[in-house]
């Protein structure tokens, strides 16, 4: 039987660093509707929502004739997600729920692909996300997460510090943490059950709350070095590559 598998995207209006950024225009769409259009090209979805507590959102995502779930006000996309899943009989009937970050309009579909199948071949792991390969230049920065993991591509940790460390940091390969998640849909309300955790704390980084539970989280090595929006001298770098 055919695995159900949904992609939702988190949205809200009150991103602290650039308030409003979903629905900033880059050339004639919105950071959202990019985002939505490019999720879109993921084959693998049976369906794609946006997820969000936003009227603004809402109306955006109903002009662009895009489907939308409303939730109440949540700390983060994990748990948005959660909320809608909560009160959705659609989703509910879902085998894999893909997390995908609204500020990135150009995650490749085979980045998304890689990340869905990487979980749907194991079935103990309840979770997967998506690395590439970067140099220490990049991964020097404390704004970027970088990832290892063990020889069969489970996540071993993640953190914004330069991890592996290595007294010849310039001579090996890191891996820069692409901010996509894939979910067994039945994980997904142990996930709500469980403390947070003091790793996950100390990093601000919630996956590690997952790994610190004791559950494994698949790891898909791709090649794409996806472009995000943080702050808005982020758009002059997005808007190169989505109004080529």
């Amino acid at each position: 039987m055919k695995n159900k598998i949904i992609g939702i995207i988190p949205a809200r209006y009150n991103s602290s660093r650039f308030l409003g950024k979903l629905l900033y225009k880059i050339g004639s769409k919105t950071l959202l509707e990019h985002t939505y259009l490019n999720a879109k090209k993921c084959l693998l979805f049976d369906e794609l929502y946006v997820a969000t507590e936003d009227a603004a959102i809402e109306k955006i995502v109903k002009d662009f004739n895009g489907k939308s779930i409303m939730t109440k006000i949540c700390s983060n996309g994990t748990h948005r997600i959660i909320e809608a899943l909560k009160n959705n009989p659609q989703l509910q009937k879902s085998d894999i729920i893909v997390n995908i970050q609204g500020d990135h309009p150009k995650i490749l579909p085979n980045t998304i692909n890689e990340t869905i199948n990487i979980l749907l071949n194991d079935r103990e792991a309840v979770a997967s996300t998506a690395v590439t390969k970067i140099g220490f230049d990049i991964a020097q920065s404390k704004n970027i997460v970088k990832c290892t993991l063990d020889k069969n591509q489970n996540a071993l940790y993640f953190s914004r510090s330069l991890i592996p460390f290595s007294k010849k940091p310039e001579s090996i390969d890191y891996f820069y943490h692409i901010g996509l998640y894939a979910y067994k849909r039945t994980f997904l309300s142990k996930l709500d059950g469980l403390e947070d955790t003091n790793l996950q704390k100390i990093e601000d980084l919630e996956q590690l709350k997952i790994l610190e539970h004791g559950y494994k989280m698949k790891v898909a090595i791709v090649d794409d070095m996806p472009y995000g929006v943080d702050v808005l001298e982020d758009v002059k770098k997005v808007e190169k590559v989505l109004c080529q």
